[in-house]
């Protein structure tokens, strides 16, 4: 199956044919040559957004609060990951996907389109030991390395004092 451009005349369409029950998901896919996720993704979008889901450009910015809320409802059970997708909104079942697996690990869901922060900087080379004292502050401190790094220069800790 090759990737192809539809336009949001035939996506529209598609998506109508189904929800009128003229035709099903699978033989939408073929009839337009895309796969059935993407067209069960353009009816999820239909249905949460309207014909302006296939209009939009760009990528679409979510808020930290709105990521926050549709991982802890998919969590709480309040719905699939599709019925969550449609009620904010949320373009992609993938992209729930990805906030799911970060919430889980511990990583800050952050809003779209703030940027990221560089973690990692020109290094030196450090002993054993100041690795050990190193991770047992991560390990003290919630392990949130690059707000850790301040704090421990801050602390005038022997270890930075050579930075």
């Amino acid at each position: 199956m090759s990737k192809r451009k539809v336009s949001v005349e035939d996506k529209t369409y598609a998506v109508n044919l189904y929800l009128d029950g003229k035709e099903s998901q699978r033989r939408i896919a073929d009839m337009f040559d895309v796969s059935l996720a993407s067209v069960q993704q353009w009816i999820r979008n239909y249905e949460s957004m309207g014909v302006n889901a296939f209009t939009l450009k760009g990528n679409k910015k979510y808020s930290k609060e709105l990521k926050q809320q549709a991982v802890l409802d998919y969590l709480a059970g309040h719905g699939s990951q599709n019925d969550i997708c449609k009620k904010y909104g949320i373009r992609s079942k993938g992209k729930l996907q990805t906030w799911i697996k970060k919430y889980n690990g511990h990583v800050e869901l952050k809003s779209s389109g703030t940027g990221g922060s560089i973690v990692m900087t020109k290094g030196r080379k450090t002993t054993f030991e100041e690795r050990v004292e190193i991770v047992q502050y991560c390990i003290a401190h919630d392990r949130n390395y690059a707000q850790i790094i301040p704090g421990v220069l801050s602390t005038g800790s022997q270890l930075y004092s050579q930075i």
